[in-house]
């Protein structure tokens, strides 16, 4: 049960992270906060993908690892994710990143499983 909390928390964070590491977004939060409050949005929004859960019987097993167990999670949609990292839109292009460090936590998780 732990490590479901540290994963929910490290899927908040992922906003903060992306805040340290990337000038971009920092110069956003400084220029313009209403367009940073929308690309927080974006980020943690990446987090829907879960939704794929309601599909799975039961929808939560902590000893399941998410990765190829849900449609959204599989390695067949991970280069969609990727080649929206290339789109113009910065929301887009962070909500795909979002969405890919989502899916590496699941990964970490999948490999503390074993």
């Amino acid at each position: 049960m732990p490590g479901t909390h540290i994963h929910l928390l490290a899927d908040v964070l992922l906003i903060g992270l992306i805040y340290l590491f990337d000038k971009e977004v920092q110069n956003w939060f400084k220029k313009d906060k209403k367009s940073f409050l929308y690309l927080c949005l974006s980020i943690f929004g990446s987090n829907v993908i879960d939704i794929d859960h309601v599909l799975a019987n039961p929808m939560y097993d902590p000893n399941r690892c998410s990765i190829n167990s849900h449609p959204l999670h599989s390695w067949y949609t991970m280069p969609l994710w990727i080649i929206g990292l290339l789109f113009k839109n910065k929301f887009v292009r962070y909500f795909c990143l979002g969405v890919l460090l989502h899916l590496w936590l699941d990964w970490i998780d999948c490999l503390l499983i074993i």
